[in-house]
């Protein structure tokens, strides 16, 4: 009797000692609410179980969802119905990327002229055109913008920021950032500065490759970090990680997996407060270099509170996009379960979601009226906006005086690119900049403004005589980059035969690399930033734009 009075004495002891295991269900409701997901197309039959069933905290959203202002509308409100009426009981958190460089609703919205252009331009038309951006956006129901883009683009070979950084200033920078977090407040959109600490100093992609930044902790606070602290001190609402090791802050682990990155420096040191939320899960510096589902677990252990993952495919197979969703939740719920990742860091991230969709009062902004979204998406007003500040950004070398051009000149233009860009942009699915038609949009323009324009392919018949304006492009393109030396090269070649304008609807690194007769840099490649250069080329406008980077003299590998 005193030995069973004993057992039932211990195993009672234990039990009360023992943690016991969290309830399932309000594990699977917390848990979801720390994904952000994506779907392919328009058809949203595929995402809503993860949205009903899985009580998902929110999705990310590229062009390729978002159609024209009244179907990104109708689809938006429909995914949220069934969120509110889901799992979660909770509206979700719309995100997606509307930089400028990148952007969404392409070609409905006016994305302006990218980021680097607005860097050249006076500080206001930051703030101005990110009011457009929180103004258009939310009109359609997407309420958080994952941008501004925080990141000193202090090395030009960068192949995944370039313009969508604003320099490679670092007070510049931070400048804009601020500026950007108040235009896109100004209509209640949620701001992200990205990728925390830094992409700006990389020579290669996240999106292929895992990048390693060797500066020291004094270049790293004085450069990379010093636009997330103003982005802090802006009241920036999320922070995204960067898949990159910073070898002074963390030898081994890359930014998103580390707890000295996100809770040591990030949490402790700046301060910050608001919702840290994780770069795709889908890109390859994840996906070749680490098992997903253990590096979401470090993630969430690290201090991130949102794990997205894009639909992302840059030409390759990625396997079953749905599977991959369904694993990576399913693997974050068990290491709950198992005592893995305690309910205490699962409850943190929980309720600081849920606080920021209460403080934007998500809930009661639904649903959107569409008509009002067709109404406010690249109406005229925000057209201007963007225009402006592309004019304000416009860069020009003009020592032979060719500028502005005759009105009704016959003019020849030949595009360098040797690549088929629009493939290139088709293949990235909706995810980048989604302008693959700048070079047809600048003829276009140009025959709009009266110029006789004849075409020609890069050959041995090149024009002579007449103006040749030679068009040079470059994208941030994710996981591919565009052959510039060959671009470069046509240069010298067409020189040799006619009066020859380079019109740069790119980045202006390669300016002290070349000699055109001509040189005028749109710093970007938007619809805005073709029209500010035609109007450049007619008399309508002048070149104002200082330079938020320094031009290279050669390349080196």
């Amino acid at each position: 009797m005193k030995n069973l009075l004993y057992i039932l004495t211990t195993v009672l002891l234990f039990q009360t000692c023992s943690p016991s295991k969290p309830d399932p269900d309000e594990v699977r409701k917390k848990v979801g609410q720390m994904f952000l997901l994506a779907f392919s197309g328009q058809d949203a039959e595929t995402v809503l179980p993860f949205i009903k069933e899985r009580g998902i905290g929110g999705l990310y959203l590229s062009n390729e969802n978002l159609g024209s202002p009244s179907e990104a509308a109708t689809l938006l409100n429909k995914l949220q119905d069934a969120s509110i009426n889901g799992l979660s009981g909770l509206p979700l958190l719309t995100a997606g990327d509307q930089e400028g460089a990148w952007g969404v609703m392409v070609p409905y919205s006016s994305t302006g002229p990218g980021n680097m252009a607005l860097g050249a331009a006076p500080v206001e038309h930051t703030e101005n055109m990110y009011t457009v951006f929180s103004k258009e956006i939310s009109s359609v129901g997407m309420f958080c913008d994952l941008s501004p883009v925080a990141d000193v683009n202090s090395n030009p070979l960068n192949p995944i920021i370039g313009t969508r950084s604003f320099g490679e200033n670092a007070e510049e920078v931070a400048e804009r950032v601020k500026a950007a977090i108040k235009g896109l407040h100004a209509h209640n959109v949620i701001a992200t500065a990205k990728h925390f600490p830094g992409h700006g100093n990389t020579s290669s992609d996240s999106h292929s490759g895992l990048p390693k930044v060797s500066r020291t902790i004094e270049e790293i606070e004085s450069i990379d970090l010093l636009p997330f602290k103003a982005a802090v001190d802006a009241g920036v609402d999320m922070i995204m990680t960067a898949h990159i090791i910073y070898e002074a802050l963390d030898s081994i682990n890359p930014s998103t997996l580390s707890k000295k990155i996100l809770t040591g420096y990030l949490r402790e040191k700046l301060g910050f407060k608001g919702v840290i939320i994780t770069d795709s899960f889908n890109m390859w510096a994840i996906q070749k270099n680490y098992d997903p589902g253990e590096a979401a677990i470090q993630a969430i252990l690290a201090g991130a509170d949102m794990i997205m993952l894009a639909e992302e495919r840059y030409g390759e197979d990625v396997g079953d996009y749905k599977q991959s969703q369904t694993s990576l939740i399913d693997r974050i719920e068990q290491a709950v379960s198992d005592g893995v990742i305690p309910m205490k860091r699962i409850d943190e991230a929980y309720n600081r979601i849920k606080s920021l969709k209460e403080k934007f009062n998500l809930a009661e902004r639904l649903p959107v009226d569409v008509n009002l979204a067709k109404e406010t998406v690249g109406n005229a007003a925000n057209k201007q906006v963007a225009l402006k500040a592309a004019q304000a950004a416009l860069y020009m070398k003009d020592p032979k005086g060719l500028i502005p051009l005759k009105e009704g000149a016959a003019v020849s233009i030949i595009r360098l690119a040797e690549e088929d860009v629009d493939e290139i942009i088709r293949i990235a699915e909706g995810i980048g900049p989604n302008y693959a038609n700048a070079y047809n949009d600048f003829v276009a323009e140009m025959k709009i403004a009266g110029f006789q324009v004849t075409e020609y392919v890069f050959d041995d018949q090149l024009p002579k005589g007449i103006p040749a304006i030679a068009v040079s492009e470059n994208y941030p393109l994710p996981g591919k980059s565009l052959n510039l030396e060959t671009q470069r090269d046509r240069i010298q070649v067409i020189q040799k035969n006619a009066k020859m304008i380079n019109v740069a609807l790119k980045d202006p690194y390669d300016a002290n690399m070349i000699s055109p007769d001509a040189y005028v840099c749109a710093i970007g490649s938007n619809i805005s930033n073709i029209q500010a250069v035609v109007h450049l080329l007619t008399g309508l406008t002048e070149a104002k734009g200082k330079l938020p980077v320094s031009p290279i003299e050669s390349v080196t590998d």
